[in-house]
């Protein structure tokens, strides 16, 4: 609630009230019933009223005088004159005052409430390379845990700017949390971290830009706990690490990785884009609309529908991959390492990790474009000018086309690796009625030319010599 300066006065009205309404009928009681009448006008009552309750207590001051005593008259008059001069002077100063007080309070108000302090572009840069530069100790490592962890860093910062500019903190939830931990107590953990997810599932459907950078979250998050349990638990996605180390050791020093490093940073920064221009132009925006659309309703609900929807469509994009990946690892798992898994996501999707990854960052990225148009409509719609709207897509341009830099890179790494993955399936399994049978029924996803000789690689969930 707005604090205003009537709450500053409060306190004085009633302390006044009682201590200066003793005795009423002196002149000095006059003065002293106007001043507190004049305090409480002067807090609800605009300036042209101030000078009429002036008059009236002037009013009320000579006719009591009068009542009086008529030999007192010309003390009455000297009285009416102080008095006249004393509440001008009050009208003067409380009247700046409070309008100076009044004006800062409501613009301090104002900016709390709507203004959205995101990460820097350095810190967010600096987010990405950090993670990547794990390729130092493990060449892997650079386009696995570096690329998750990137994913997951940044939106998380960005996902907590949202949060604390609508005043739903996630961060402090968790700080407390781990500082239960350090002291054992796991009920303060479990209390914290329910603060924290409370908060997320009020946030997530009031915000569309929380949205966006929760399913990149998601994506990151989810990525890198994969990795994890199969470097953990199967011996031979070690064994393919340990490969890979060993041909990146053959090709020279651990600085001479630098520039492939760099690349994969800035690859990861480009694909985090998007999401730094929905949440610039759409804060505030929520994930609600009107159920029903149709051509009369106009550009702006339209546009707000298709936005909501490459959203949701980023995020059902990260969880076919997710799917993809957990229905592999349990099918192989039942029926065997050199199984050829074709049930559950399979069945329809022969590469659902890739497909599912090509889904969510083509969409992440349209969503960027969709914001720019939509915030273009809406400055068109207020009466903007040609020049403001050039305006905003020409701050705009550098984002959009990191945007398409990241989501082009990415696809083409995914490309690629399901190229692989096609070429290699093929010359194991490519003999068998249920391969053959599979491929006819089965989307391979997206994919690049096929070469004799390909191999996936690049930054991917299933990395370089993932099996079929």
């Amino acid at each position: 609630m707005l604090v205003t300066p009537v709450d500053a006065f409060n306190n004085m009205n009633n302390i006044n009230t009682h201590t200066l309404q003793r005795n009423h009928l002196s002149t000095g009681n006059i003065l002293s019933r106007s001043v507190v009448h004049r305090l409480q006008y002067n807090n609800v009552q605009p300036p042209s009223t101030r000078r009429q309750v002036v008059h009236l207590h002037l009013s009320m001051s000579s006719t009591e005088i009068s009542d009086e005593s008529n030999s007192n008259k010309s003390k009455s008059k000297r009285s009416t004159i102080f008095t006249a001069a004393t509440l001008g002077l009050l009208a003067l100063t409380s009247t700046s005052t409070i309008a100076n007080a009044a004006k800062k309070v409501a613009t301090t108000a104002a900016v709390s409430e709507t203004t959205l302090i995101l990460p820097t572009i350095p810190r967010l840069a600096l987010v990405c390379i950090l993670p990547t530069l794990l390729g130092y100790y493990k060449s892997e490592y650079g386009v696995s845990y570096g690329y998750g962890t990137a994913m997951a860093a940044s939106s998380a910062l960005i996902l907590s700017s949202i949060a604390n500019s609508v005043g739903l903190p996630l961060l402090p939830g968790i700080k407390e949390a781990l500082m239960s931990l350090k002291s054992f107590q796991t009920a303060g953990v479990a209390s914290s971290l329910a603060t924290t997810l409370n908060n997320l599932q009020a946030l997530l459907p009031t915000s569309l830009p929380a949205f966006h950078a929760f399913a990149l979250f998601f994506y990151g998050t989810r990525l890198n706990l994969f990795l994890f349990y199969r470097e953990v638990f199967l011996a031979r996605f070690r064994a393919m690490r340990e490969r890979i180390e060993e041909r990146a050791k053959k090709q020279g020093g651990r600085l001479k990785r630098t520039p492939f490093l760099l690349s994969c940073a800035f690859l990861y920064f480009c694909m985090m884009t998007p999401l730094l221009i929905t949440s610039k132009l759409c804060h505030g925006m929520s994930m609600s609309g009107p159920a029903v659309l149709s051509l009369s309703s106009g550009a702006v609900p339209i546009l707000e529908h298709a936005l909501r929807s490459t959203v949701v469509i980023a995020l059902l994009g990260f969880l076919l991959g997710a799917f993809g990946d957990l229905n592999k690892t349990i099918g192989k798992a039942i029926q065997g390492e050199d199984a050829l898994i074709t049930g559950g996501i399979f069945r329809f999707f022969r590469h659902p990790n890739y497909t599912g990854e090509v889904i969510g960052w083509l969409s992440s990225m349209l969503s960027g474009f969709l914001a720019v148009i939509l915030k273009t409509v809406k400055l068109s719609a207020e009466g903007g000018t040609t020049g403001g709207c050039l305006s905003l897509w020409k701050s705009m341009a550098p984002y959009l086309l990191l945007s398409v830099m990241g989501a082009t890179g990415i696809s083409f790494v995914l490309a690629t690796a399901t190229t692989g993955l096609e070429f290699r399936q093929k010359e194991k399994y490519g003999d068998t009625t249920e391969y053959q049978n599979w491929i006819k029924k089965s989307w391979v996803g997206f994919k690049m030319a096929p070469k004799q000789d390909s191999s996936s690689g690049g930054a991917d969930n299933n990395n370089e010599e993932d099996e079929a």
